[in-house]
């Protein structure tokens, strides 16, 4: 998702909503509220500490995603103000909420060219630092930004389409397009990304597939399981799913991130990506909601897209897998607090 393209393909008429936000709304609340409902009650309160009175873990969790939009201008909140004005550290934060690793990477440290210094992993790193009292001077925060990048952070981590990523690669005899896996030959080829399969539409032109993962098989999940909002599934998925043994980090807390990122590669590798073909590439102009051209120096916008296909049985298969992630996430998420404000 690196490229100027995948700025304005969030305003795509082809989707029915932004799908540049991890989860949407409703999927990072539902992981804010499960962890609300799994930290230690010393670690609850020294996040009321930090937050204002009415704020929760849910409710926050989706503050990294307000504020992409607004840089530059002022706001009433002096946490979120100074975050706003403070161009020279922050104006790229767009870019602090996912990886584009090949799907064949065996890791996030193996494929060290695939994941910059201001990347998901990085960035959790520097919000957590702060929140023990280390903040990074190259990214100056506040306890309450550095916590609510927590929440945020540790939600888009477990959407996989932030974490792995498809390179669009062609055969040179019959001119067919695919998703090319191995990092090496990625590298080798220059070959461009799907942005986080921002690139890649579904269902005759009218949706993103990253779109679809960020909202669709949320609103799916919600449902099946009669949850009319993020609240009342977290204590859903919080009561009916049982841990797992591998969801726990391992070693000092400097690693997890890294950890968390691994797996969720697996994710993209084994699941979302899973039986996707590309059937063709076209060019569209771009638009806005309402069905304006966007234009650029006077010119109409163009993007380049590629349509795909998913197997029968994709969205029977991913709801159950976003069940997961949304819980282990929450799950993550309050184990990490538990241990940051642990002394």
């Amino acid at each position: 998702m690196k490229k100027l393209s995948a700025l304005f393909l969030s305003a795509l008429i082809v989707t029915s909503s932004t799908s540049v936000f991890g989860w949407g709304d409703n999927g990072h609340q539902t992981v804010g509220k499960i962890a609300s409902l799994r930290i230690k009650p010393h670690t609850a309160q020294r996040i009321a500490q930090i937050l204002k009175p009415g704020e929760t873990l849910a409710n926050i969790a989706s503050w990294a995603d307000t504020v992409k939009e607004r840089m530059g201008k002022p706001d009433p909140d002096p946490d979120t103000n100074e975050f706003l004005m403070d161009l020279a550290h922050n104006e790229k934060n767009r870019e602090w909420h996912y990886d584009d690793l090949p799907l064949n990477c065996k890791s996030y440290q193996a494929c060290p060219d695939f994941a910059p210094d201001n990347d998901v992993v990085h960035m959790l790193n520097v919000s957590i630092r702060t929140l023990q009292g280390h903040p990074d001077p190259n990214h100056p925060l506040s306890q309450r930004n550095a916590l609510k990048l927590v929440v945020h952070f540790l939600g888009d981590m477990h959407q996989p389409l932030h974490i792995g990523c498809g390179y669009i690669d062609q055969n040179p005899v019959t001119g067919k397009f695919f998703i090319q896996r191995d990092p090496l030959v990625i590298k080798r080829k220059s070959l461009p990304s799907d942005n986080g399969a921002n690139q890649l539409v579904i269902d005759g032109e009218k949706k993103k597939l990253h779109g679809y993962w960020d909202f669709d098989l949320v609103t799916l999940l919600m449902d099946t399981t009669h949850k009319q909002n993020p609240e009342d599934l977290g204590l859903f998925l919080k009561t009916t799913v049982r841990p797992q043994k591998s969801w726990n980090p391992r070693g000092p807390i400097t690693g997890w991130a890294a950890q968390f990122a691994n797996d969720t590669l697996r994710q993209s590798r084994d699941h979302t990506y899973r039986g996707l073909t590309i059937t063709g590439q076209r060019t569209i102009n771009v638009t806005t909601r309402d069905g304006k051209p966007v234009m650029k120096d006077g010119k109409q916008v163009t993007d380049i897209v590629y349509d795909a296909t998913r197997p029968a049985n994709y969205e029977s298969l991913n709801r159950e897998l976003v069940r997961q992630q949304l819980a282990k996430g929450g799950y993550r998420l309050a184990r990490l607090l538990d241990e940051i404000f642990r002394n």
